[in-house]
């Protein structure tokens, strides 16, 4: 079953343009290259990044989360940065028993199949090579998603945010931490 954020209630109902009224505020799971695209659409202000991921959270357009009064926008606020800043564990209540194949917390499907968790394989240095002499950031952490996942990077990114975090946070320990490091319980 994929998991759904937790819609939310607002405390000062909001009336759209077409004359519903909005008690509460259904929310979604979006993707790393949804992400992507609300923030580029948003440029480096803060402010309209919120408002973009707001709109891509909700379906509910700018005009709609400009209405909603400051409490009930503060409160969306600290969701979303939960959404985007948190991995897949803090959602689900738990901590994968394996932290190298961990459940997803919104399944994906990559060429036909549904992938529900995801195997990793520690990167090689020679994949490290390649991946240090790539131009963007994101062109780096895409490629070297993949190849520890063994899914293409087209398809990697259509990953939710808190199951993406989940996987950088492991591969930040591939990639930065000793060998005795993964020995350790605490790396379980």
């Amino acid at each position: 079953m994929t998991w759904k954020p937790e819609p939310l209630t607002l405390q000062w109902p909001v009336t759209t343009e077409a004359g519903e009224t909005l008690t509460v505020l259904e929310l979604r799971a979006f993707n790393v290259d949804e992400h992507r695209a609300a923030l580029a659409r948003a440029g480096d202000d803060e402010d309209a990044r919120f408002e973009q991921l707001a709109v891509l959270a909700t379906g509910h357009p700018l005009e709609v989360i400009e209405e909603l009064k400051r409490p009930d926008y503060v409160t969306l606020s600290k969701r979303l940065s939960e959404y985007v800043n948190m991995p897949a564990s803090f959602f689900s209540g738990k901590k994968p028993e394996n932290l190298d194949d961990a459940p997803l917390l919104v399944p994906i499907k990559v060429m036909g199949r549904l992938v529900e968790r995801l195997a990793l394989e520690v990167p090689t240095m020679k994949a490290t090579k390649v991946m240090v002499k790539m131009k963007t950031d994101h062109d780096r952490t895409d490629f070297i998603s993949a190849h520890c996942t063994g899914i293409a990077p087209q398809e990697i990114t259509r990953l939710s945010i808190p199951d993406w975090t989940q996987l950088q946070v492991r591969l930040s320990d591939f990639l930065n931490k000793p060998a005795a490091f993964f020995q350790s319980a605490t790396s379980k």
